[in-house]
């Protein structure tokens, strides 16, 4: 999937209501970006913010409480697939894959996370297309502490443009690290602190896999592989290639071993490949 330069706008529908007892909509603020909280009364409320950089939203618990949040993620008005998962650093992940035009329901994903009071979770999207489309996101949680819930719908338009002048730039020197996904057949070569991929710098790598428990099966030929999103074995053209995957080796910089493959982990230093001098 390329990585697309994802921006989230206000779309003109909003289904459902943000529900905080009486709650209203306290502000809008739509020069850079957009702000919209909805507020029971002055320390209670959910805060939604459209953020710089890569194409976030980020999530602020304003209640006077700790708030157990779930996020779903759809495609209301066309074919297609979302994922999302909760990261590290507070980060949540949406992966959209939009198949196109057919008017149907596409499938949704959620994930849930605990955002403490006066916190906030950024909320991170990439896409496979350019182009627009809808993104349905649905925020549902209680603040236990008070027992005040929250239950909203909102739609949002998004635009999908790829930077052309940078997704075929070599960036090797920007690798900060590799995440594995445990028994999921896939990695992410990062150019960022952030596990989620936002906000690093885009372009490509050149890389092999290492697969098997012990990393004995390698594939042929190091590939021409984008940074920041997901990079499956299919990705990589050789049929004897089979999960998990064990390590990555970047072509200038090493190998980064999973310590457990199998396991999830995120990997920050590389050692030499066999084949070094």
């Amino acid at each position: 999937m390329k990585r697309r330069n994802l921006i989230l706008l206000l779309g003109g529908a909003s289904s459902g209501a943000m529900s905080v007892g009486t709650g209203a909509f306290s502000s809008v603020e739509a020069e850079r970006g957009v702000e919209v909280n909805v507020v029971e009364d002055e320390n209670a409320y959910l805060g939604l913010e459209e953020g710089s950089g890569e194409g976030f939203v980020r999530i602020k618990n304003q209640f006077a409480g700790d708030l157990g949040l779930t996020v779903t993620a759809a495609l209301p008005s066309s074919e297609g697939e979302v994922e999302i998962e909760a990261e590290e650093n507070d980060e949540i992940e949406i992966e959209v894959e939009s198949d196109g035009g057919d008017e149907k329901d596409g499938d949704d994903d959620s994930v849930g996370v605990d955002i403490p009071t006066g916190e906030s979770a950024n909320v991170i999207a990439e896409c496979d297309e350019d182009g627009s489309l809808d993104l349905k996101l649905t925020f549902t949680g209680e603040v236990d502490e008070t027992g005040t819930s929250v239950d909203k719908t909102r739609t949002f338009t998004v635009e999908c443009e790829e930077d052309d002048d940078e997704a075929n730039e070599d960036v090797t020197d920007k690798v900060e690290k590799v995440k594995f996904f445990g028994s999921a057949e896939k990695v992410r070569v990062l150019t960022t602190e952030n596990d989620g991929g936002g906000n690093g710098s885009d372009g490509t790598v050149s890389a092999k896999l290492y697969c098997g428990d012990e990393g004995n099966t390698e594939s042929e030929s190091f590939e021409t592989v984008h940074v920041n999103e997901d990079l499956w074995i299919d990705n990589f053209d050789d049929d004897d290639l089979e999960g998990p995957i064990a390590g990555v080796e970047v072509e200038g910089i090493g190998v980064f071993e999973n310590p457990d493959p199998g396991s999830g982990n995120t990997v920050d230093e590389a050692h030499p490949s066999d084949d070094s001098s």
